[in-house]
This record gives structure tokens, C-alpha cells and sequence, in this order.
């Protein structure tokens, strides 16, 4: 089925866009966007997907015609004070199906993250109501004028948000006679100005201004699977978050050495599971073979850090042991005075990892298993999307929470390039482990979390910020 999807994206944050957009973004083949759209937006694509700059509407009605899915994004909302109704039109001349996904509006997301209750959206309202309405930095003095002239009292609570629903909204509150000197210096791209005594709220109901990241844009390179719960630790820190995974996860098929390896799970005496990843998947592997966490019955497990442990509690089973970052050596120290003479240990982890800890096993008498269940890829638009980033504009912060994350990352930019890239860029590491990996890449490490979870990662970047 032909059909055009025209996406409302708000404006401009990645986090204030719906969850209808992200999947018709996702879904599409061929994408078309106005100037200057975060890259974390156009990350969502799917590998393989078209993406360019509108370039019309004829042009669109084409892509449609040859069954290509199409979805044209529009700053906050398609149809409100956005050209959309006119490209629906020329689709229903040729009928072609579209879908309309409303999207949030500047006039709205600005004032309401300030604090700041408006009657009216993309209108000045008259004396007595509280009106928001977006302008040009250029148009700021000649819209104070008007508002005054209008009847508007000069000592009227009024205020400019700065950076509207984007990176850094700030807010500058004044009498409305004195709004556009007390802005001056700030005033540069759409702003929205508003009048009236939803002002006066600004002060008490600010949810944003006060956290320790508020203004901080800051990078996740996360796989997009595992992303969610890291990006809501930052935002409620008042972070900007940016998501441009540089790691996806591709578990492997059930062959005959997964098969072995379960069938024999009644004579493994421990199973070390080295990631979160390796426990879902080897859950689902034991779902496909028609078994489940019985399976475990007779083994002793160790958890590779909290959230390996916590993912291992969600299937019911608690680990008797968690260790720190996956190191072979740190492994071994964990499994401390263990007699493991004889015994039989299976590992689920990565394809790519390789270590010592079977060598180092078996001077203690025991037979171990390495079982890659996954493998770790870069995605394939994320070389691109890091360099668009990076070249509009330095974040605050880029943060790694496995050594597969920074490696993928280090190899999107050439080697020489890494320390003028991040030169106000704070880099934040999840364990020594993948800070030693940056280190050896190149990187200046100005972070480490103390506790390996995403939670203290994101702590642990706040404190830097704000200590």
C-alpha cells in the first residue's frame, strides 16, 4: 500500500518526539526533512533508508508512486503553522494515502518546561490573557512595540525562551517594556516570546532550570535496545540526551554447539553470564529448545555486574556471585576460594570476546566452555551520524558503557582526529575496564562511574557538572 507519512517532530528534540513518529521514521524507506534536524531524529531510520533534505512536493508524489514509504518531517506539527494540509492535498489529487502524526509545538513545549502556563499558542493574546507565540530573533524589539501598542501594560510579566523545546532552553523574564534589552545578548535563531500573568509562574514552577544537567547535552552510544533506562536516568537529571548507538546486538542461531551446551547444563557446576545480552538470549535459545530456567537447577551462577545480576533476577534465578566489569583476571578473583577442581563452566557472552580465562580456569583444575550466544556490530548509519553531530556542534558529554561502545565510536573517526574532536567533550565510562579501552584509543577520560549500572553513570556525570 502507498502510503506518505507527514511527521510532526516538535521541536527538534529527540525526546519530545511521539512514539507514532519514531516507528514511521523506523519504518520508512525513504525520509525527507527540513533543514537542521537533530541527528539522534534522523539516527531512528533504519539501516539502508533514504534520507535527504525536502526538496518538494512533485518529488514526493514520485517516491509514493513507485511504492517506495515515504515520511516527510515537519518542525512541530504538520498542519499547525506548517505546510503539510498542502502537500495532503496534492497526495489526495493522486490518490495516494497519507497519514498525519501531530507533533509538539514550540508555543507549547517551551513555555510549559519554564514553567509557564500560555491561554493562547501562536498568538500575542490581549491584555489579561497569556499569550506564546514564536518570532525571529530579529523580530523581537518590533514584536514588544506591537505588543505595547496593543495595550499591553509596560510592566506586564513577559519572558523569551531561548532555544524553545531544544538544547539549552533557558528563559529571560522582564517587564515587557524592558524584554528586548534584557535579551539582547542572548537573541539568535526562533524564539518564543510570552505575555501575560502566566509569567508570574515561571519562578515556582520551573521543572528543568533547577537540575544538576539542565542545559548538558550529552551522548549515548548505548545499544538502542538497551538505551531506554539510561536516557531516562539523564533526562531526569535535566540532561539533553542525544541516542546514536554505536554497538547493535545480533544473537546468533541455536546450532549444535548451543544444543550441546544446554543438553550438558545438568552436569555444569557454574554458569558465568558475561552481559544482560548474554542472559536474554541464552533464555531464548533454552525457549527454542523447548526448556526454561529449570535448566538450571543444578548450577551455581555469577553475574558480570549489577545489571547482569538484576536481568538474571527478572527470570527469576539470583546470582551467588556478581563481579565487577568483565576482565579474565577479575573473573578469577571473584570466583576466589571456589573449589573448582573437576568442575564444569559454561560462559554465554559475546562472539568478540577473547581473553585468558579459559587458561587461567584450568590451572585451578577446571573445564571451561565459552558459548558465544551474540554478536556486536556498529550500526550502519552510525559512522554518519556521529560526523553530522560532531561537526554542528560539540555535545557536553559522550558516555560509554561497554568497551565495545568506544571502539566502534573511536573507528567512525580517524585516529588523529579523536583528540581535537573531543576537546570539550567530557568522555564518562561505566568501570575502569572500558576507560582503559578509551585511553588506549586516544581519549582523555574525565569520568569514571563508580558503580557499574547506568544509574551511576548518569550520577556520576551530573556530580562532574554540578558537584
Amino acid at each position: 500500500m502507498r502510503r506518505v507519512h507527514l511527521i510532526g517532530i516538535g521541536p527538534g528534540s529527540p525526546g519530545l518526539i511521539t512514539v507514532r513518529a519514531a516507528e514511521t521514521i523506523r519504518g520508512a524507506d525513504v525520509i525527507r526533512h527540513p533543514p537542521g534536524v537533530d541527528v539522534a531524529i534522523l539516527a531512528l531510520a533504519r539501516p539502508g533508508a533514504v534520507l535527504g533534505p525536502a526538496k518538494g512536493w512533485e518529488e514526493i508524489v514520485q517516491l509514493a508512486q513507485h511504492d517506495h514509504r515515504v515520511a516527510v518531517l515537519f518542525r512541530g506539527d504538520p498542519f499547525t503553522f506548517g505546510d503539510g494540509a498542502g502537500l495532503a492535498e496534492a497526495l489526495r489529487e493522486e490518490g495516494i494515502e497519507f497519514e498525519v502524526v501531530p507533533g509538539v509545538l514550540a508555543e507549547a513545549a517551551g513555555p510549559a518546561i519554564s514553567g509557564i502556563s500560555a491561554d493562547l499558542l501562536g498568538k500575542p493574546g490581549g491584555p489579561g490573557e497569556t499569550g506564546a507565540f514564536r518570532v525571529t530573533a530579529g523580530e523581537v524589539p518590533a514584536r514588544v512595540a506591537a505588543l505595547l501598542a496593543d495595550g499591553h501594560p509596560p510592566d506586564a510579566q513577559a519572558a523569551v525562551i531561548l532555544n524553545p523545546g531544544a538544547p539549552g532552553q533557558r528563559k529571560v523574564l522582564a517587564p515587557l517594556r524592558h524584554l528586548a534589552g534584557a535579551a539582547a545578548e542572548h537573541l539568535e535563531g526562533d524564539l518564543v516570546i510570552v505575555v501575560g500573568p502566566g509569567v508570574e509562574q515561571a519562578r515556582r514552577l520551573d521543572s528543568l532550570a533547577g537540575r544538576p544537567l539542565h542545559g548538558r547535552r550529552v551522548l549515548v552510544t548505548r545499544a538502542r535496545h538497551q538505551a531506554e533506562e539510561f536516557h531516562r536516568h539523564l533526562a531526569e537529571l535535566g540532561a539533553w540526551v542525544i541516542d546514536i548507538p554505536t554497538i547493535e546486538v545480533r544473537p546468533l542461531r541455536v546450532d549444535a554447539t548451543v544444543r550441546d551446551a544446554i543438553a550438558r547444563l545438568d552436569e555444569t557446576h557454574l554458569v558465568v553470564f558475561a552481559s544482560a545480552n548474554s542472559v536474554e538470549i541464552f533464555f531464548d535459545m533454552l525457549f527454542e529448545l523447548r526448556r526454561d530456567a529449570r535448566a538450571l537447577r543444578n548450577s551455581r551462577l555469577c553475574a558480570i555486574g549489577p545489571e547482569t545480576a538484576r536481568t538474571l533476577e527478572a527470570h527469576g534465578l539470583r546470582p551467588e556471585l556478581v563481579s565487577g566489569e568483565y576482565t579474565a583476571e577479575g573473573l578469577a578473583e571473584t570466583l576466589g576460594n571456589w573449589d573448582l577442581t573437576n568442575a564444569r563452566i559454561l560462559v554465554p557472552r559475546a562472539r568478540q570476546n577473547r581473553d585468558a580465562l579459559p587458561a587461567i580456569l584450568a590451572k585451578r583444575g577446571a573445564e571451561v566452555e565459552i558459548l558465544p550466544v551474540y554478536e556486536l556490530a556498529c550500526p550502519a548509519g552510525a559512522p554518519g551520524a556521529l560526523h553530522a553531530l560532531f561537526e554542528e556542534d560539540p555535545v557536553d558529554a559522550v558516555t560509554f558503557t561497554s568497551t565495545a561502545t568506544v571502539v566502534n565510536f573511536a573507528g567512525a573517526f580517524a585516529t588523529e582526529e579523536l583528540a581535537t574532536l573531543l576537546e570539550k567533550t567530557r568522555v564518562a565510562c561505566m568501570g575502569p575496564v572500558t576507560a582503559d579501552t578509551a585511553r588506549r584509543l586516544g581519549m582523555r577520560v574525565d569520568i569514571i562511574a563508580g558503580e557499574y549500572t547506568t544509574r551511576g553513570l548518569a550520577q556520576a556525570v551530573a556530580s562532574h557538572f554540578n558537584p
